[in-house]
């Protein structure tokens, strides 16, 4: 199974003052996380565990030229499967989004790491 745990990309938002938020679902039952999310070097959360609810970002017309970084690392911890898979959700913004990334790790026990940068831009002002 190929491995994809890496997300470089952009996300179109707008003038508006509606608020952009984050999901993330992690992995499979049984498989344990930490996840960092920043904005542009401010934390958003930091050493959250498990799953996250939709959180809010900021209002559409004040994210123009941002960046969303976000570090997660999952533990395969379940006696089902060693597939780790991280779904990050954003919504809020031109379009709603879903940005799946997942690898099998080799034995249970192992732990796979998540890279993901999301620039935030307003086609209007490029």
């Amino acid at each position: 199974m190929a491995a994809k745990t890496t997300l470089d990309t952009l996300y179109l938002i707008n003038d508006s003052n509606r608020i952009v938020s984050i999901e993330i679902i992690v992995g499979d039952q049984g498989q344990t996380s930490t996840l960092s999310i920043a904005l542009d070097k401010e934390d958003i959360v930091a050493n959250h565990i498990g799953n996250l609810p939709k959180t809010a970002i900021q209002e559409n017309k004040l994210l123009h030229g941002k960046s969303l970084k976000i570090q997660a690392t999952i533990t395969d911890t379940s006696k089902e499967t060693n597939v780790t898979s991280l779904n990050i959700k954003l919504s809020g913004g031109f379009l709603t989004r879903n940005y799946p990334l997942y690898k099998m790790v080799d034995s249970d026990g192992d732990s796979a790491d998540y890279y993901c940068n999301i620039e935030f831009i307003n086609p209007s002002k490029s």
